[in-house]
């Protein structure tokens, strides 16, 4: 079964789900939406909502992940974990563009969560690096196919 059969919740889940840990790219799904004849600036904003939303799991998984028992039972250094801390709270939002890029960007969004990276920021940026990616595919699709 293929998420496009379920219309624009089906995108949803599927770009939702490409976020987070189940491996297979969006990219794909968002074709398949254009091809199925959906419109654009929905499956835009869709795929980009699903895809935040999806990363964002990512960031609370990290978030809630910080505590005492993960430090000691992973025998993590205080210092350096104030260190880093500080660096991506400074930092660590613009990551937040990258989000996107395959294999590294979802783990990379649960590490920022572990650092406590500014969720506003975050997501802000999150947002601006999904719609990007799926703004530059649509051109390709529509323009280079």
């Amino acid at each position: 079964m293929e998420f496009i059969e379920f219309g624009y919740i089906g995108l949803f889940l599927a770009t939702f789900f490409a976020a987070t840990i189940v491996p297979f790219p969006s990219e794909v799904t968002v074709i398949g939406a254009y091809s199925a004849g959906m419109s654009v600036a929905p499956v835009l904003i869709i795929a980009t909502l699903g895809n935040l939303l999806g990363g964002l799991t990512n960031y609370f998984i990290g978030y809630y992940s910080h505590s005492d028992y993960i430090i000691k039972r992973f025998k993590l250094n205080e210092k350096r974990i104030d260190k880093w801390e500080i660096r991506f709270g400074k930092w660590g939002a613009y990551l937040g563009l990258i989000s996107w890029v395959p294999i590294v960007g979802d783990p990379m969004v649960a590490v920022l969560g572990f650092f406590r990276v500014k969720f506003i920021s975050l997501a802000i940026m999150m947002l601006i690096g999904k719609f990007a990616r799926y703004l530059v595919l649509t051109w390709i699709y529509f323009n280079v196919t």
